[in-house]
């Protein structure tokens, strides 16, 4: 009992030395036209308050990945779902982690681990249209910005360094940019001089071109 209340104590301990030696920040990242630029991956060197799930999801949804810039840690594994009530076949070229999954079309995920950091470009050979990117980041912290360009993510106390990725940078981690903010920052602001990217969506199916031929000349 006594091994177990000086165990407890230390961990009590080392939580509050590691929360009295971070703090949060908020970076907003716009892109070359100043507009608010989302999946950007941002990324520092101290470790998230949370420890992060085992495994991440990339799924895929009217014929589009989801999300388009997924970041993980090496070693991580991700499922690879298929809500569409069609067939999918996801791939990847990449050196960082090629492989191809066989045609399915159902819920019930395959999984892959991605043991190395770097960049994996994923694809489907079914559809031409899809693409999206997963960061396996070599940095011990890494979030995307959301809709509004923006992320907290909790940083060392003092002066301490942020890394900024878009696929615009490259396929490679060494591509990302980096920035030292000062230790009483708590807003950054960062400009990265690039066009946002987005899947492009897939293209109408001949039902579809159809009954949009039969609308415009209804109307």
């Amino acid at each position: 009992m006594r091994n177990f209340q000086m165990l407890a104590g230390f961990i009590l301990l080392v939580l509050s030395m590691h929360a009295s030696q971070a703090r949060e920040i908020l970076v907003r990242v716009t892109d070359k036209n100043g507009e608010a630029l989302p999946q950007v991956v941002v990324s520092t060197e101290h470790p998230a308050a949370s420890e992060a799930s085992a495994t991440a999801v990339m799924d895929q949804v009217d014929r589009l990945f989801a999300p388009f810039i997924l970041a993980i840690r090496p070693g991580m594994a991700v499922d690879f779902p298929n809500s569409d009530n069609i067939r999918h076949q996801v791939y990847s070229f990449s050196a960082t982690r090629p492989f191809e999954l066989p045609l399915y079309s159902n819920r019930n995920a395959p999984t892959i681990t991605f043991p190395e950091a770097g960049i994996v470009v994923l694809g489907c050979n079914i559809h031409d249209h899809m693409r999206a990117y997963l960061y396996v980041s070599p940095h011990l912290q890494s979030l995307t910005t959301n809709a509004q360009g923006e992320v907290t993510l909790e940083v060392a106390e003092g002066a301490t360094e942020l890394f900024f990725w878009y696929p615009s940078l490259g396929d490679s981690t060494t591509a990302e940019h980096n920035l030292t903010i000062a230790a009483d920052q708590k807003v950054v602001d960062y400009q990265l001089a690039v066009a946002q990217q987005q899947q492009m969506p897939p293209p109408p199916s001949p039902l579809q071109e159809r009954f949009n031929r039969l609308k415009n000349n209804v109307n």
